[in-house]
């Protein structure tokens, strides 16, 4: 599978606005025309440019085929180790090395130039075995457009692409890399989701019922519009400001450089974008946090479902879902879900009569079932989020949990009346 599936996938859902943007005009042309769950393929500076194709979890669950309610349990329970074949039938032609050519985008006023966000950074470790797919590492970077030839990256500690690099800098070696972009956005939603080292391209097959990859300058790729060829070196550059997915702007640090050795694309290649702080980046960052919170949760009592939620970007706030059985489940499901996801800074744990996709009955269930007294966990000084700008200077923050759960012992006097 790849983007153009899913393209076809969608079908009539798909918006194609041919009047010529510029690279900078198009999240106010998103904005404008209400467009940021929309797919949509743009006319940018006379390039395709393709976005909001995994913009919500319905969207989500539809390449997976299954149900919404079903997703975080789906999702704990897929394997590491789909199968991957690798095809010597590449088809991207080799193009001029310029990284203008390509409709690299600026999303806001203030970011520190144009940027590639939808790029899969594909690593292999040095003297590993290049047909071994568990030898490499995808995952998402944003990367700032310096030159022609040269990006700067976003790279984070102690992240594998970071170890990887940091590994071959110590040996006085650059990293060689492939950066995939235009890829299916189940593969995307793979590259987002943090798994076992070396997991990478199985959890893509698994998703993807099957991943086909491709030989490249000595290293594997999935079906791409775009395929970049490269290496991340010693030589750092400035990088940032950038917007991040609360929507305000993460802080200029100096970051490695990625020089561009060769770009490869497929005959009038689509690129792909994700827009910073939207509703697909919230799909992509949120997300994959879900089942890992799920499989925490059951392991202290009877989980039925779990969300990030809209308002808290996907990242910060969730809501879980139980089964109570006994007096304390609810607590332990806060904590058990902390755990999972230390980021995050808010959570309620609900009934499962209560409908966790619907904001009025879950403040339902805080109103008739909570008591701030009894019922609120208060977490002070934990570690949070570097993107939370509420947090304290070190880091810390206090998180909150809410038990808005039924007590056992009185259970007549919450039910409520169907008919």
């Amino acid at each position: 599978m790849n983007l153009r599936d899913a393209i076809s996938m969608l079908g009539n859902r798909v918006i194609y606005h041919n009047e010529e943007l510029r690279h900078d005009e198009v999240v106010n042309f998103i904005h404008k025309h209400g467009y940021e769950k929309t797919p949509l393929i743009l006319n940018v500076e006379g390039k395709k440019v393709a976005t909001n194709f995994i913009a919500t979890r319905e969207m989500l669950c539809e390449y997976l085929r299954i149900n919404r309610e079903n997703l975080a349990e789906y999702l704990s329970k897929v394997s590491f180790d789909g199968e991957i074949k690798i095809r010597d039938d590449f088809m991207l032609k080799k193009r001029e090395t310029n990284l203008f050519s390509l409709p690299i985008l600026r999303y806001f006023k203030k970011d520190g130039g144009r940027y590639v966000t939808a790029g899969v950074v594909i690593a292999r470790r040095l003297d590993s075995d290049p047909d071994d797919p568990q030898s490499y590492n995808a995952c998402i970077h944003r990367l700032m457009l310096l030159d022609e030839k040269r990006f700067a990256a976003r790279l984070v500690a102690p992240r594998h692409t970071y170890l990887m690099w940091r590994d071959a800098i110590e040996r006085g070696e650059d990293l060689p890399v492939l950066i995939a972009i235009g890829v299916h956005p189940l593969f995307l939603f793979a590259a987002a989701t943090r798994v076992p080292e070396g997991k990478e391209f199985g959890y893509a097959a698994s998703l993807m019922k099957g991943l086909d990859v491709y030989s490249v300058d000595g290293m594997l790729t999935p079906d791409a519009e775009i395929v970049l060829s490269g290496r991340i070196t010693s030589n750092t550059a400035k990088e940032g400001p950038f917007v991040d997915i609360t929507g305000t702007y993460d802080k200029i640090r100096d970051e490695p450089v990625i020089e561009i050795d060769a770009i490869y694309t497929k005959e009038d290649p689509i690129y792909y974008s994700i827009t910073p702080a939207s509703y697909e980046h919230q799909v992509l960052m949120g997300i994959p946090y879900e089942p890992v919170i799920f499989k925490s949760v059951a392991g202290v009592c009877r989980v039925k479902n779990v969300i990030m939620t809209a308002g808290g970007k996907h990242y910060l706030h969730a809501i879980v879902q139980i089964q109570k059985k006994t007096e304390g489940d609810g607590k332990n499901a806060i904590l058990a879900a902390f755990a999972a996801h230390p980021s995050m800074k808010h959570v309620v744990v609900v009934d499962d009569d209560i409908n966790i996709y619907d904001h009025e009955d879950v403040e339902y269930a805080i109103a008739t079932r909570f008591q701030a007294d009894r019922d609120l966990v208060i977490i002070k000084n934990a570690r949070g989020s570097s993107l939370d700008p509420s947090a304290n200077e070190d880091g810390t923050t206090a998180k909150w949990g809410i038990d808005a759960t039924k007590y056992l012992t009185r259970k007549d006097d919450f039910e409520r009346v169907t008919e």
